[in-house]
């Protein structure tokens, strides 16, 4: 999956200001060649070499989408992107150049690595596109569909390992995870009949991932950020509770046992319970 993506990297990333240079070192840290420290130097490099506001805009939105974009689309490189994202928050204050768009434009004062400045945003705008192209729009294809469907759970893993770090700009400062319960109520919260739910590894990958931060916010009672639909089943308050997360683990357990479910389907709800069970042990 990443030579595929790579092999074709260029003609992707073709209407970003993104350089060869750039998708080569990318390339280069996840095959194990260069550091995450290294490479965010050498990615942070073209940005920096912006002549105008304008042209470190665009740069920083390239970067941006270079990481992101590998980071769903080839998924064992997750944690590499986050610990290139993690070294890019320590490099130091950087030249904000004078010119077109200053007057309008803000770059931290020129701490826009270590605020991450425009990322969240980025993210935001591609994780709500995946989550469309999933769950609104129509699929061309049965092959369209279940590309569409890898997307949208390799964006829902991404989130929660973001959210796992623990770092607020990493994490988007709490709105990621709100993102993506959406998955959670799709898989855990409708009722589907005997049929596998559309997001239930979604789902899951949410659980696996950052199970803790969802049981904390559960714990704490968070009233907002819990994103949901039609539920047919869940008949409880609005947000985070105890009284959802014990549904929540019925529900895996009861999907668990449904004729629909493939083996694999079933191996990716054990690995959830697990999750959740770790999260719980891990609070006592």
């Amino acid at each position: 999956m990443a030579n595929e993506f790579f092999s074709n990297a260029k003609s992707t990333f073709a209407d970003y200001d993104i350089t060869e240079d750039q998708i080569n070192t990318l390339r280069g840290c996840l095959e194990g060649n260069i550091t995450s420290e290294e490479a965010a130097k050498r990615l942070t490099s073209h940005p920096e070499a912006s002549s105008t506001p304008v042209e470190l805009t665009q740069r920083l939105g390239g970067l941006w989408t270079l990481l992101n974009d590998t980071a769903v689309r080839v998924e064992s490189a997750q944690e590499n992107i986050i610990s290139i994202l993690q070294a890019i928050k320590k490099l130091p204050k950087a030249n904000v150049p004078e010119g077109e768009g200053e007057e309008y434009m803000d770059f931290d004062e020129g701490y826009y690595w270590k605020e991450l400045t425009g990322w969240a945003n980025n993210w935001a705008d591609a994780f709500n596109s995946y989550a469309s192209g999933y769950l609104i729009e129509r699929s061309a294809s049965d092959q369209d569909r279940e590309k569409r469907r890898m997307v949208w759970t390799n964006a829902c893993a991404y989130t929660a390992r973001l959210a796992a770090t623990g770092d607020e700009a990493l994490s988007s400062y709490g709105s990621g995870l709100d993102r993506a319960t959406r998955a959670i109520a799709e898989a855990l919260e409708i009722d589907t009949g005997d049929k596998e739910p559309d997001s239930l590894e979604a789902a899951a990958q949410l659980f696996r991932y950052s199970s803790r931060e969802l049981y904390r916010r559960c714990k704490e009672g968070r009233t907002e950020g819990m994103l949901t639909g039609k539920s047919d089943l869940w008949q409880g308050g609005d947000g985070f509770s105890d009284a959802r997360w014990r549904f929540w683990s019925q529900r895996w357990n009861a999907l668990a046992q449904q004729k629909g479910i493939s083996d694999r389907g079933r191996g990716i709800i054990q690995k959830a319970l697990e999750a959740m069970q770790e999260a719980e042990a891990a609070d006592r």
